[in-house]
């Protein structure tokens, strides 16, 4: 039998040393032995950049550091009932990669694992949540309670439209909004999502130039492919004024039906750029666009669009230079 390290009886400034060698999930279970290694864990500096709560038939909790993660499963059971989350009910939680039990030193309700996931990684923001194929298992009126509030919401295009609008009618104080699918039958349902102050939104459905205009986010991302024409009506109420709050957009032109495949703007005075801001662009926003132009408002701002072809669509990146 081998002799057991003292670990304990050594300074906490040298426990600090020994466990910067562990890797996430043996740092984790530390944490759990007692409120000692929970403060010893939260004091080496560790800072997740990031926390995703996945809910599908279970749901998945992921701490990401760097490069590494930590990740953990609930509810991986096979039970087809309804699921309430009980924020005070103790709860077993998996590590989904090693299918094994994490042991905390006393049972742990999903509250707590929460609190300690975000106490010994440092983490002060809300998750992002994504619900994702299965998630109607789970009680909404529950989940909100227990997750509260909501950094990034991702409603993927599997949940069912009634489900969808459960999800943004409990969840609406989202600071970002990923949207799969519209699960509303009138324009102007939708719509009350565009308008609102969202850092940034993404929508995966077709849009119309209203919806453009109406988008009050930050940072807007479109995936469904738009015509030349649209995209060049959206520019000229830009010019004159349109998307105050607008830094940045991507999207994409079908260009089956244009000349040569290409978008000539038309009637749309463009700048030219030099090489050395082309440059300048590439490497602020790490992107190889080769095409770039610039445009200015009314008032002054000016924006550029960098462009990639890539045959049947062209992908756009409109960014505004504040």
């Amino acid at each position: 039998m081998e002799p057991i390290f003292p670990l304990f009886r050594l300074p906490e400034n040298v426990i600090l040393e020994v466990i910067k060698n562990f890797g996430m999930n043996k740092l984790f279970e530390f944490s759990l032995i007692s409120t000692k290694t929970k403060n010893i864990v939260a004091s080496s500096g560790i800072t997740a950049h990031a926390v995703r709560i996945t809910i599908s038939r279970d749901v998945d909790v992921t701490v990401y550091y760097g490069p590494c993660i930590v990740r953990l499963s609930f509810y991986n059971d096979s039970v087809d009932a309804l699921i309430h989350l009980d924020s005070n009910q103790p709860i077993s939680a998996h590590f989904f990669y090693e299918r094994r039990t994490v042991r905390p030193s006393t049972p742990f309700s999903f509250n707590n694992w929460l609190d300690q996931i975000k106490t010994v990684f440092c983490y002060n923001e809300p998750p992002t949540v994504v619900f994702w194929t299965g998630n109607e298992r789970f009680e909404m009126e529950s989940l909100k309670n227990v997750i509260k509030s909501v950094n990034q919401l991702y409603v993927c295009e599997d949940n069912i439209e009634f489900r969808s609008r459960e999800i943004l009618e409990h969840f609406k104080n989202a600071n970002k909004l990923i949207l799969d699918r519209n699960p509303f039958e009138e324009a102007c349902e939708v719509q009350k999502f565009f308008i609102q102050n969202f850092i940034s939104i993404g929508f995966h459905e077709d849009v119309s130039l209203d919806d453009m205009l109406l988008v009050n986010s930050k940072r807007v991302e479109f995936s469904r492919p738009i015509s030349e024409k649209q995209f060049i009506r959206f520019l000229k109420h830009w010019i004159r004024g349109s998307n105050p709050r607008l830094q940045y957009m991507n999207l994409f032109i079908d260009t089956t039906n244009l000349d040569n495949g290409k978008v000539y703007l038309k009637g749309i005075r463009c700048i030219e750029m030099s090489e050395e801001s082309k440059k300048e662009i590439r490497q602020k926003h790490g992107i190889s666009d080769i095409e770039m132009v610039k445009i200015r408002r009314e008032e002054g701002t000016t924006a550029v669009i960098a462009t990639v072809d890539y045959g049947t669509f062209l992908y756009v990146r409109f960014y505004v230079l504040y």
